[in-house]
């Protein structure tokens, strides 16, 4: 399992099992903070009260020790995976849960209890699979390590291959995969396995309401943010979209760097596609050119040529599908990144979803503006709407009207129209909308603002992104870390009231508030932002087999599906793309010294990196 997911872990591997309980924890490290020996894993406490298989970080991690050490606690290195394994035997899963911050995931075996417990971080940015059946239970960091057991069920789930095709997504019900035999720990979850039975535990949810903020509240969490996550003993780097996101992020990097007197060189990376309809460079030369701590600039291209080349390895590192091509773009940066030995890139991701930053949230952000009695605010709303995404303003009033509609009857009719606008055979779109009736997560119903935001990080928008930044930075040993996604931030960016949150230049204007004093204006003031863009017309045409294929494949499984020569690029791409991940799944091999054995053994396995 753990050779599975060797990409991930590049710098050592470790392997500790008990034959007794049984349970063997195999790990792969992406040596990070404290580098050697003194951060190798699997971790067993000095004193035999546990094992540890970690991957991540932690942030803020000095804190945790000095309270560790006020108790009497005797450290031996630096790394923080020591941090963590003492931790956990010294306060016990939960209250350590509550004391931490970072992007994680971790088995903890408690040898004196024999329980073994998981957990994941609150955001789930670092991802934990498993699969539990007939008294056995695996997890790991990637589904192929959790395939090559013979008693993993395989079986596509229908109703999610819907989901995927109408939503271009896989996560409106945390936890859920693709796979029958395959689940996902949610987001702020915990998990307690006792030999027979995982229970699984929430131990944190973004809270909505907050109390009331300031701009200098989310500028000074924006910053400390950023700090905490400039950690690490190897080279670090940063991506440059030009969007608002990344640019925040990377200039508050580099003030913070400049204030330190920081002499080791950031990479930054710009990615630009030679196809792309627009051009983001001019933004991307300002904030480079507004970088003042040591740096090195590396621009980043792909071609459809390349990916043709590259796709098998492509599916293999993405598995679980993604909605359009532009995930290849973090895929191509992630081994630009690796080559100039980089094995961190800080990014923006999330900021849309906690500053307000797409046009859906136009609703909810009029009925709060409108709840509050703002009618000067509502109807500055309806004049820089059409700023935003080339939308009229009549879209905000049916974007408001919509959003007051009961959750169930929302996703109905969401699924409906989607199945309809891709071209979905009549028996497909029904289908489709009787499981969004069913089963869809509510994204926090009718509440305000917070409550529409809350759901874009819980289901319909960060963990698909998240998945995704996290498997094509993996792929080539490089780690993502997303300060716009710390908890703080969140808290302070939602304090914020609902007509502080959009300005003359649109949405995210709080954001711009707390980041201006490094933002170049061009990219302060912009509306608009193209992101990590592929244009998906040029990719499609070079992989035209493939994805005919992957088509004729979904099709035999759903029993429909539009001719392929209706389809549309970006349809073609969804439709070829699932059926090529299924493929991959069903040529996933077996691993032969467990083919027999296991079957019959009560085991936990674990593949963490």
């Amino acid at each position: 399992m753990a050779e599975a997911i060797r990409h991930r872990g590049p710098d050592g591997q470790g392997l500790w099992a008990d034959p007794g309980a049984p349970i063997a924890i195999a790990h792969r490290r992406l040596a990070i903070q404290g580098l050697g020996e003194q951060g190798a894993q699997p971790m067993v406490h000095p004193e035999g009260r546990g094992v540890l298989s970690y991957n991540g970080e932690l942030f803020g991690a000095a804190r945790v020790r000095a309270a560790l050490v006020g108790e009497g606690v005797v450290f031996r290195g630096q790394s923080d995976t020591e941090i963590l394994m003492h931790a956990l035997a010294h306060w016990g899963v939960e209250s350590t849960l509550a004391q931490i911050s970072g992007q994680f995931a971790f088995a903890w075996y408690d040898l004196s209890r024999r329980r073994l417990y998981l957990a994941r971080d609150r955001m789930g940015i670092r991802p934990l699979y498993f699969s539990a059946n007939g008294g056995r239970l695996a997890a790991a960091s990637e589904q192929k390590a959790l395939l090559l057991l013979p008693w993993v069920d395989r079986t596509p789930r229908p109703e999610a291959m819907l989901r995927y095709l109408i939503l271009q997504r896989t996560d409106d019900i945390p936890g859920e995969t693709m796979l029958a035999g395959i689940r996902a720990l949610p987001a702020g979850h915990w998990a307690e396995w006792d030999g027979a039975t995982l229970t699984e535990h929430r131990y944190y949810r973004a809270e909505t309401p907050v109390p009331r903020t300031t701009i200098a509240d989310v500028r000074a969490h924006l910053e400390r943010a950023v700090k905490e996550q400039l950690v690490g003993d190897v080279p670090l780097g940063a991506m440059v979209s030009g969007g608002l996101d990344s640019s925040s992020v990377a200039l508050l990097a580099d003030r913070t760097r400049l204030e330190a007197g920081v002499t080791s060189k950031i990479h930054l990376f710009a990615y630009h596609d030679q196809l792309a309809e627009m051009d983001e460079r001019p933004y991307q030369h300002a904030v480079l050119e507004a970088m003042k701590s040591p740096h090195e600039v590396h621009w980043v291209s792909s071609t459809p040529a390349r990916l043709a080349e590259e796709h098998e390895r492509y599916i293999h590192h993405q598995e679980e599908p993604y909605g359009d091509v532009s995930s290849y773009a973090e895929y191509t940066i992630a081994h630009e990144a690796a080559r100039h030995g980089v094995k961190v890139l800080l990014n923006g991701l999330g900021g849309d979803e906690v500053f307000v930053g797409y046009p859906s949230f136009l609703g909810p952000l009029m009925l709060d503006v409108l709840r509050e009695g703002r009618f000067a605010e509502a109807i500055e709303i309806l004049r820089v709407t059409p700023s935003l995404a080339k939308i009229s303003s009549s879209h905000t009033v049916f974007a408001a009207a919509y959003h007051a509609l009961p959750a169930r009857l929302r996703n109905t009719l969401m699924a409906a129209r989607a199945a309809r606008f891709g071209g979905l055979p009549r028996s497909l779109t029904l289908r489709a909308a009787r499981d969004a009736f069913r089963d869809y997560h509510p994204h926090d119903g009718r509440g305000p603002i917070n409550a529409a935001l809350r759901g874009s990080i819980e289901s319909w928008s960060v963990p698909r992104y998240l998945t995704h930044s996290d498997r094509m930075g993996l792929a080539a040993g490089v780690e993502g870390r997303v300060p716009l996604l710390d908890e703080g931030v969140i808290r302070a960016a939602w304090g914020i009231p609902a007509a502080e949150r959009f300005g003359r230049t649109g949405l995210k204007a709080s954001l711009r508030a707390a980041a201006s004093s490094v933002l170049p204006p061009m990219v302060r003031d912009r509306a608009w932002k193209l992101g990590f863009h592929a244009p998906v017309k040029g990719y499609v045409a070079a992989l035209d087999s493939p994805l005919r294929e992957g088509h004729r494949m979904v099709e035999r499984l759903l029993g429909a599906a539009p001719r392929w020569e209706t389809m549309s690029p970006a349809a073609r791409w969804l439709w070829g793309n699932l059926g090529a991940y299924l493929s991959w799944v069903n040529e996933r091999p077996l691993a032969p010294a467990l083919d027999a054995a296991s079957a019959t053994v009560n085991v936990a396995a674990l593949g963490l990196a």
